[in-house]
């Protein structure tokens, strides 16, 4: 449920006395979008690859060399296969790879960070735009990012400094997983992770589906790690006890934080309210009113929906899809 590092796309960099020719030929073969170095980035994920297109190939392609951009949504050797078993080789006149990147979440102080990666990893601190267009095959891009990393991310994501690496790409990537949670601890300025429990309650019995609705959105967030889960008993009033579903998490964001997100996952859009999100840290309950905001409605109902409004915001549309499914299946309970 929490992500640290992963890749991002590849490139590939030809030089062509035929350019027009092998630009169009990636885009009817493959689909390609057209771009610019930054959209670029904006656009590709993991599993894409960048094609720059030079008329010569340099030691080292600056933007000025590269007259042509595009992504395609498939693998460096899916390309380079159908080049070859096409017979389109007479369109490439050189190919090579360009430097690869790693993104890493980094919330909190990013700029310590990358000091702490510099002077555990060596290497060269500088701009994004300025590294990847003078990097070459031997060069790994470490970039920071704040936000999850399970959804695309956008270069006004990125922290705007990286840290560029020569040598094994990945020699690299193993030294950063090895090392990825220390460095997100420097950023949050070493403090203690947060132990939550969360109790589950609905007197209509979906828990199931509530359940399967906060580790959705959990996931989708990258909150942190569930420790546990069990059945138990809860007292909302003396001599009464209700049946709860209790998880158990761990997170680097505290308790307010999670328990503002629950807030808004109790209530649809009409204010309806379809669950009890109860929020416990050392077996002291965390109030609907300890995660309001001074501009939040005073009212529960107007503050739920408030927070889910925020909280759909963050939402990707097959995540969306995904929650507003389970919600709908959750209403059909109440029938």
């Amino acid at each position: 449920m929490l992500s640290l590092i992963r890749s991002g796309p590849r490139i590939l960099a030809f030089s062509s006395r035929n350019i027009d020719d092998l630009f169009n030929c990636m885009l009817d073969s493959f689909e390609g979008e057209p771009c610019d170095l930054t959209s670029a980035f904006d656009i590709a994920r993991e599993d894409h690859t960048i094609i720059f297109i030079a008329k010569e190939m340099k030691p080292v392609l600056t933007t000025q060399d590269i007259l042509k951009m595009l992504v395609i949504k498939t693998s460096p050797a899916t390309i380079l296969c159908h080049l070859i078993s096409g017979k389109r080789t007479d369109l490439v006149d050189e190919v090579r790879t360009a430097p690869r990147t790693l993104i890493m979440r980094a919330p909190g102080d990013q700029e310590a960070i990358l000091n702490q990666m510099h002077e555990d990893l060596g290497g060269t601190i500088s701009t994004f735009s300025e590294i990847i267009s003078h990097g070459n095959e031997n060069t790994t891009l470490i970039a920071l990012t704040a936000r999850p990393l399970n959804h695309g991310v956008q270069t006004t994501d990125l922290y705007e400094k990286v840290l560029r690496l020569d040598g094994n790409h990945y020699e690299s990537l193993k030294e950063l997983r090895m090392h990825a949670l220390q460095y997100l601890n420097i950023g949050i300025a070493n403090r203690d992770w947060n132990e939550i429990e969360i109790r589950i309650y609905d007197r209509y019995g979906a828990y199931k589906l509530h359940y399967d609705r906060l580790i959705s959105i959990f996931e989708t967030l990258e909150f942190g790690i569930v420790l546990g889960e069990s059945w138990s008993k809860d007292y909302p009033r003396l001599f009464m006890s209700v049946e709860v579903y209790r998880v158990r998490f761990f997170t680097f964001f505290d308790a307010k934080t999670i328990k503002r997100v629950l807030l808004g996952m109790e209530y649809l859009d009409d204010g309806t309210r379809m669950v009890d999100y109860d929020v416990y840290v050392d077996n002291k309950k965390i109030g609907w009113t300890d995660a309001l905001l001074p501009s939040d409605p005073r009212a529960r109902s107007l503050a739920g929906v408030t927070s889910r409004g925020e909280l759909l915001s963050k939402l990707a549309p097959s995540d969306l899809d995904e929650l507003l499914e389970i919600e709908s299946l959750i209403v059909k309970t109440r029938s």
